[in-house]
């Protein structure tokens, strides 16, 4: 459950850094109303349209060749086995991140709360000299060498 939550929250701080990293814009693609504030329903028309253009083969799954960078290889990890993730799996965990975002509970993102999550995100990005699908989802350790002398 533990491991669960932090690769939870470590695709969304990914995902989040990714977007503030977009020339500062990248979120506010989403407000495709141009109010100032992105709703859950134009953030979620932006996750199902970022889910669409990953998924390359348009099978409904992002397998680990779709997804590419740290958040991709984070999100592989996370997936389990093969990494596949479907897109009721992406979309709840763009919901989960607009949860965390929107601290007032009031259905939409406010530039101060984009500002405040971007801030956090940016420092925790910049904690993480290596990869940060590394610090957060460490690959599998490799196998200890044979020894020879038992």
């Amino acid at each position: 459950m533990r491991y669960t939550f932090l690769a939870s929250f470590a695709v969304t701080v990914l995902a989040t850094t990714a977007f503030a990293q977009g020339g500062g814009m990248g979120m506010m693609r989403a407000d495709t109303n141009g109010d100032g504030m992105i709703s859950r329903a134009e953030a979620t028309a932006q996750a199902n349209a970022r889910f669409d253009r990953m998924d390359a083969n348009k099978d409904g799954t992002l397998t680990a060749d779709e997804r590419q960078g740290p958040g991709g290889r984070m999100m592989a990890r996370a997936g389990g086995g093969d990494g596949a993730m479907t897109r009721a799996d992406f979309m709840a965990r763009a919901d989960r991140r607009f949860a965390l975002i929107d601290t007032n509970k009031d259905g939409q993102l406010s530039a101060d709360e984009r500002k405040v999550w971007e801030d956090k995100a940016r420092a925790i990005a910049g904690q993480r000299r290596a990869d940060p699908a590394d610090a957060i989802a460490p690959p599998a350790a490799p196998a200890p060498a044979p020894n020879p002398g038992q």
